[in-house]
């Protein structure tokens, strides 16, 4: 007896139950983001890229070391060190892990004239790197045009994260700020210390001298084997 009467209130309320369904399928798709994947995957392994990248420059043969090729390695890396000491002054740790937050939007020091110094300070440290190793030849090219490629996709990617988390606060603050050229202008806000900056990359640093050795090692056996 009690089956027709749930049949027949299913056909009273038509419109309620495409409501509910509707509902339930928005629920679904809510918890199913198309885009959090890929941005955590590229975000937890972003140096083991740039370690890969590395690795295949050191297979290609060093070129010598001259003069103006070096003046250009020393010039674009000590650019590099500033920039991320200036950023890491300002910021939170939660860009070292695995897990890409954000507590609060960033809009004063490096930020307020750029919005991913991180990652340009990345791109010059790379490319003073692959100058180092390759010379001022066609060779670094193809590695300079990767290495920029994926920073800046990793910024765009970033930019989608604080928009969506920040909002509002975000698009005003990225109609001003450039992401990549930095602009003339000052916002003053919290501040760490450098020397405090500088130890809480400690990772960075340690990846650096590696990748320093390794590109001198290479140079070295390369002049005596040849």
């Amino acid at each position: 007896m009690d089956e027709p009467v749930e049949s027949q209130n299913e056909q009273i309320n038509p419109v309620e139950n495409t409501v509910k369904q509707s509902a339930d399928s928005s629920v679904e798709t809510a918890q199913l983001p198309e885009e959090e994947p890929k941005r955590e995957f590229l975000f937890r392994y972003r140096g083991w890229v740039l370690g890969i990248l590395s690795l295949i420059m050191l297979v290609f043969e060093p070129a010598d070391l001259e003069i103006v090729m070096f003046l250009v390695f020393v010039n674009v890396f000590i650019l590099a060190f500033y920039l991320r000491v200036k950023a890491r002054r300002v910021i939170g740790d939660h860009t070292r892990g695995d897990i890409q937050d954000a507590d609060e939007l960033v809009t004063w020091g490096a930020y307020a004239r750029l919005r991913h110094p991180l990652y340009v300070s990345n791109a010059a440290f790379g490319i003073s790197l692959i100058i180092l190793h390759l010379g001022l030849s066609l060779r670094v090219i193809p590695f300079i045009v990767v290495l920029v490629a994926f920073e800046v996709y990793l910024g765009k990617l970033d930019d989608r994260f604080l928009e969506k988390k920040f909002g509002d606060e975000w698009k005003i603050w990225a109609q001003q700020t450039p992401a990549f050229f930095p602009r003339e202008f000052h916002r003053s806000g919290p501040m760490r210390s450098a020397k405090e900056a500088f130890l809480a990359d400690h990772f960075t640093w340690l990846w650096m001298i590696m990748i320093l050795l390794l590109i001198v090692v290479r140079k070295i056996a390369f002049m005596l084997w040849t």
